[in-house]
């Protein structure tokens, strides 16, 4: 009904899968994905194939397993280099937020909602971490001046505009680029 077919039509489901290549790194063991991140043969030749996006028929057989196996490798999750860099990345986070609440809480609380931004997948994860990664530059570099009131503002830059523009403009008006 959603596609408006007819009871007797086949209806094809097409899926496009554009995988960069850091995110194929990402969901392998995480020693195999550092290998493979790092440039050489191996790393130009996947790059190569990921460069077009590929059009999986979900509703033929081959398609379907496909995805099936994909997300049955969720179970291996814990190994996979997106984890560990995942893992590493909260633990800093929350050494940063309980030494700033020693020393001002509501700047720690401001600090701990920063972790919204890091959110979804693909150029939105990435966009999401690199402007979660200059705040919390900002906050390391101007802790003790930094006002709780600017890191919201700074934050809520950074969620209203994906192409960083507020973001920017706000760190220029508070000087702290």
């Amino acid at each position: 009904s959603d596609v408006r077919a007819k009871e007797e039509q086949l209806v094809d489901i097409n899926e496009f899968m554009h995988p960069r290549l850091e995110e194929i790194c990402e969901t392998l063991p995480a020693g195999l994905g550092r290998w493979l991140a790092r440039p050489h043969w191996a790393h130009r030749l996947v790059r190569r194939y990921t460069q077009e996006g590929r059009v999986i028929k979900t509703s033929s057989l081959p398609g379907f397993l496909l995805l099936y196996g994909l997300s049955r490798w969720r179970r291996f999750r814990r190994v996979t280099l997106r984890y560990a860099q995942e893992t590493e990345r909260i633990e800093r986070w929350w050494q940063r937020v309980t030494a700033l609440a020693a020393v001002n809480p509501a700047l720690a609380l401001e600090v701990a909602q920063c972790q919204r931004l890091v959110k979804g997948y693909s150029d939105t994860h990435v966009r999401g971490l690199r402007n979660y990664e200059t705040l919390m530059q900002v906050v390391d570099r101007h802790a003790r001046a930094l006002a709780p009131a600017v890191l919201r503002e700074l934050r809520d830059a950074a969620l209203a505009d994906e192409h960083g523009h507020k973001l920017r403009a706000s760190l220029q008006q508070h000087a702290l680029q």
